[in-house]
C-alpha cells in the first residue's frame, strides 16, 4: 500500500493506512515482504450464507466481520487482510480498541496461531503468564512486577508459538499497560496526559518502557481470580488435564470453537501445559495484598527482585 506505515505484530509485517500508536514501528532495514495488511474501505454483510455468531459478529469459511454501533466496521479476509469503515475518525481509540483485540485474535487464529488471554512478564529469562477473567487483576499485578524491574511482554494478549520445527514460544503484543484509574493510582502512575482506552471510561494506555520485544520461553502460568472472602484465599497446583480445560485461557475461546478451531486450542494448550506448571490463585479484592502477591509471584516464578 502506498504511503502505508509499517509495524511488527507478532513477528510479523503488517502494513496499515491507519496510524497504530500501540505497535512498534517495523525496522526500516528489514526487506521482509508483508504479511497483513490493514485498509480502510467498505464493509458490506457477508453473504446469506455465513454464520452468525452474535449480533456483532458474522463469519464464513473466508471472512469473518465485525459490527460495533457507532464505532466502527471490520472485516478480516483469510489471515492477512483487515478492511475498517469507521462511522467517525478513522484514527479514533475506540476504533483500534476492537482493531487490536477481537479482530486480531481472529487473525491469529486464522493464521495457525494460538492467541492466549494472559498479561506476561519476563522473570528469570521465561514468561510469567497471568490469565484470568477481565477484573482478575491482570494488568495491575503485570504493572507492579514492572515496577520491580520486570520487562512486559503482553497486557491481555499474547501470542502462542507451537509445533513445527521450532520451541514453543511467547510473542509480546503491545509495549504498554491498560489500567483503571485506582490501579494507577496504586502504581504511582499519573494519568492526566494519558489517552484512554475507550472515552467513556476512566482505563488508560500506560506505556512500558522496559518491554520484551523478541519472543520467549514460557515458565509458569497463574490462573488469577479475586475474592471478598478471605477464607476462599489462596492457591493451588492444577494437573495439566484440569488446566487444558480452563479454555478461557485463549482470548476469544468461544469464537475460537465456533470457528471450528477446537483442534487447534487443545494443540495449542496441551504443547503449554507439556512445558510449564499451572497455578490457580485466588487473590483478595483489594490493594492492601499486592506487594505481597508480587513477592509470591516473583517466587512462584524462581527468581526475585531485580
Amino acid at each position: 500500500m502506498a504511503g502505508a506505515l509499517h509495524y511488527r505484530l507478532f513477528g510479523w509485517r503488517l502494513s496499515s493506512e491507519v496510524p497504530l500508536p500501540e505497535l512498534l514501528p517495523f525496522p526500516p532495514d528489514d526487506a521482509r515482504a508483508v504479511d497483513i495488511e490493514v485498509r480502510i474501505g467498505p464493509v458490506p454483510p457477508l453473504g446469506p450464507q455465513a454464520t452468525i455468531f452474535s449480533p456483532a459478529i458474522q463469519f464464513d469459511a473466508d471472512s469473518l466481520r465485525l459490527e460495533i454501533p457507532g464505532v466502527c466496521r471490520y472485516r478480516l479476509d483469510g489471515g492477512s487482510t483487515l478492511t475498517l469503515d469507521a462511522e467517525g475518525p478513522v484514527t479514533g481509540d475506540d476504533v483500534r480498541v476492537f482493531l487490536l483485540g477481537t479482530m486480531f485474535s481472529a487473525l491469529c487464529m486464522r493464521r495457525g496461531m494460538l492467541p492466549l488471554h494472559a498479561s506476561a512478564v519476563e522473570i528469570g529469562g521465561r514468561a510469567l503468564l497471568i490469565s484470568g477473567a477481565s477484573g482478575a487483576g491482570k494488568s495491575t499485578l503485570a504493572g507492579a512486577l514492572a515496577a520491580r524491574g520486570h520487562r512486559l511482554i503482553s497486557d491481555d494478549v499474547c501470542l502462542l508459538q507451537f509445533g513445527g520445527a521450532g520451541p514453543t514460544r511467547i510473542w509480546p503484543s503491545f509495549p504498554r499497560l491498560k489500567l483503571w484509574q485506582d490501579s494507577a493510582i496504586e502504581l504511582g502512575v499519573e494519568t492526566g496526559h494519558l489517552p484512554r482506552v475507550r472515552a467513556p471510561f476512566e482505563k488508560y494506555q500506560v506505556p512500558s518502557p522496559a518491554f520484551r520485544q523478541e519472543p520467549i520461553p514460557p515458565g509458569h502460568m497463574v490462573l488469577l481470580h479475586r475474592t471478598e472472602l478471605p477464607a476462599h484465599r489462596g492457591s493451588r497446583r492444577l494437573g495439566s488435564l484440569e488446566a487444558m480445560a480452563r479454555d478461557d485461557i485463549v482470548h476469544r475461546h468461544r469464537l475460537a470453537l465456533a470457528l471450528g478451531l477446537r483442534q487447534l486450542m487443545f494443540k495449542g494448550l496441551a504443547a503449554l501445559m507439556r512445558e510449564i506448571p499451572v497455578t490457580e490463585w485466588i487473590r483478595g479484592d483489594d490493594f492492601a495484598a499486592l506487594p505481597a502477591l508480587v513477592l509470591d509471584m516473583e517466587g512462584l516464578a524462581g527468581a526475585g527482585a531485580t
